[in-house]
């Protein structure tokens, strides 16, 4: 056959398709609803349920494919939420599944082959998507069950649904927060979202983080990660506004005769502020008055945590000091330093790599040493060196140290870094333990000057000894410190991945088996974690499997990827600032859209 034989051909074959059609139902006008289920959907059909290439549930994979109508494939989108109708039964509420739409594709409905040379002879008006059917696969989520908004109930997918039936857009409030387990109260994250559309676009469903049997998800801790610029600080200071409010979590106090009960308190919030950004968390925001009561009557926080606005909450930046390290300039910042006396109970604190294992209890006992004799009412860091110095043969004798030992253990302890760290400024750390953590407070403490420089492990110190300090008196600790131990506290740490990493130094390694402990205990004192990091894949492994809550911006390494929830590894790569995929307990990885604006000040 010739090609212009072939062309004649062709264009026979389509002219009889087109005309078949005109007596065919491809419908563009709204199927027919006379006979439907009854739906507490709104609006049109998409289009119906096909069994053509099978229709089942299961316990892996479920096979749930939809026609959509002709009219309707141009507002479909993937990850849009539908919902089915099942037939009512007798006894039983009124029923319908909640799906999200995981695959949207053409398959051929006539004998045409557009895969040709000859198809380049056709008009483009004169062949056309009609000579195609539009099918989308449906992964079911849940069914809801009842009619009356404020009493909706959600089970398991546990029935098929019946062929032909009609599908409709899910966009009621109550509908999708059941479906999709959506806690109406709660610290608010972000905006149900489809392909980074707030949605429903008219009235977007608020995602809030849940409480599951009787725990809040802060508890079971937070981490958001994504790549530079993809809005993780601007999310976060978002987010900790949301939780500086005044409601209560529940912790345990002493009272005045001794005895344990259960009160609620304000949290705290500490945050490790490596790059000296979230002292702005204090100002308001520079937002149109429409804006501030846009978002207020959203049910969003908004203001300053150190103004009127935040009720009960205040901010306080506290800097620790190190000797000759210039401090930041922080407006009403005040400045701590870490006291040698967490050593008595931390010699790590003054080992800096793993010492021999002879090296290691030579440490120990001379530290038990000094803090049984002259340092037990004033210690210091330069006194326990003149201890040492000045006993060096009776401690020796006492202890059974080799020679070999003592010099390794002095060159160990004698170091720059704790010269520059312990004891240093006017005020210590455990003198001030009111203020840095009490109930209703953001304690910021900045530390991008005590990183890098020859002495770069002055920061890791730092943040070592005050998460020993709160490991120590937050996690059933004897006679612990009451400031710590009585208040529901959050940790938050920025570039989280620089302090929780596999870890080369002894200290390093010490930092991430304080958060491991946090991680696995946390939620049982009111002790929850908040990291922040372009690289959760360098995080520790036993840390991520205890955090529950994952809010994942725009990713870039490959290496990250394997955190991300499944499904959504090649969105990630292509989002925009502002969306998100987030998994918290109880709920399903769902996008989100992140708020627009920030509640507090963000330079």
């Amino acid at each position: 056959m010739s090609d212009s034989d072939e062309f004649d051909d062709f264009e026979d074959r389509i002219e009889n398709v087109l005309d078949s059609e005109a007596g065919e139902s491809i419908p563009t006008t709204p199927e027919s609803t006379d006979n439907a289920m009854p739906t507490t959907a709104d609006g049109t059909p998409l289009g119906h349920i096909t069994a053509s290439e099978g229709l089942d549930i299961s316990r892996g994979d479920s096979t749930i494919h939809s026609y959509i109508r002709s009219d309707t494939r141009d507002e479909l989108r993937l990850g849009d939420f539908i919902q089915v109708p099942y037939p009512n039964r007798p006894d039983d509420p009124h029923s319908e599944l909640l799906g999200e739409v995981t695959r949207i594709g053409y398959e051929q409905r006539a004998d045409i082959d557009d895969k040709s040379d000859v198809r380049r002879g056709i008009q483009d008006t004169t062949i056309d998507e009609r000579q195609y059917v539009q099918v989308a696969d449906v992964d079911p989520i849940a069914i809801v069950e009842g009619t009356d908004p404020d009493d909706l109930t959600r089970t398991t997918v546990d029935r098929v649904l019946k062929p032909f039936t009609l599908v409709y857009e899910a966009s009621d409030e109550a509908f999708l927060r059941t479906g999709l387990n959506l806690p109406a109260e709660g610290p608010y994250i972000g905006d149900l979202a489809v392909s980074g559309e707030p949605h429903p676009p008219d009235d977007p469903l608020a995602y809030r983080l849940p409480t599951v049997q009787g725990t809040p998800a802060i508890w079971t801790h937070m981490l958001i990660a994504g790549a530079t610029d993809a809005g993780k600080t601007f999310t976060t200071k978002n987010i900790l506004r949301q939780l500086a409010t005044d409601t209560g979590y529940e912790v345990e106090v002493r009272t005045d005769d001794g005895d344990a009960e259960t009160r609620e308190r304000p949290l705290g919030i500490v945050v490790i502020d490596p790059e000296n950004e979230y002292s702005g968390l204090g100002d308001d925001p520079d937002l149109s008055d429409d804006v501030w009561s846009d978002l207020e009557s959203r049910g969003i926080e908004v203001g300053g945590i150190d103004t009127p606005n935040c009720g009960s909450h205040d901010l306080q930046t506290y800097v620790p000091v190190a000797d000759g390290i210039s401090t930041p300039a922080i407006d009403g910042a005040r400045e701590f330093g870490i006291p040698f006396e967490l050593v008595e109970n931390r010699p790590e604190l003054v080992m800096g790599y793993k010492p021999p294992s002879a090296t290691e209890n030579a440490i120990k006992e001379c530290i038990g040493t000094y803090f049984d004799g002259p340092g037990a009412s004033n210690p210091s860091y330069e006194e326990y060196l003149r201890f040492l110095r000045n006993n060096g043969d009776q401690l020796q004798a006492q202890h059974n140290i080799a020679s070999q030992s003592w010099d390794a253990m002095m060159s160990r302890v004698d170091s720059g870094v704790f010269h520059q760290v312990f004891d240093s400024g006017t005020h210590q750390m455990t003198e001030i333990t009111n203020e840095l953590f009490r109930p209703g407070r953001v304690t910021v403490i900045p530390t991008r000057h005590l990183i890098g420089g020859e002495e770069a492990d002055r920061g890791t110190l730092v943040v070592m000894a005050l998460l020993s300090y709160i490991v120590q008196n937050k996690l059933g600790g004897n006679d612990p410190d009451p400031n710590v131990d009585e208040t529901p506290l959050m940790l938050v740490v920025d570039e989280a991945h620089e302090y929780l990493s596999g870890a080369d130094s002894l200290h390093e390694r010490e930092v991430v088996s304080r958060f491991r402990r946090i991680a696995k205990r946390g939620r049982k004192y009111g002790l929850g974690l908040c990291m922040i990091t372009q690289d959760p894949s360098d995080i520790d492994g036993e840390i991520l499997g205890q955090t529950r809550t994952g809010l994942y911006l725009e990713m870039e390494s490959d290496a990250d990827l394997s955190s991300v929830p499944a499904g959504y590894e090649d969105d990630v790569i292509k989002f925009e600032q502002g969306q998100g995929v987030i998994e918290s307990p109880g709920v399903r990885p769902t996008e989100i859209r992140t708020l627009g604006y920030c509640t507090v000040n963000h330079d």
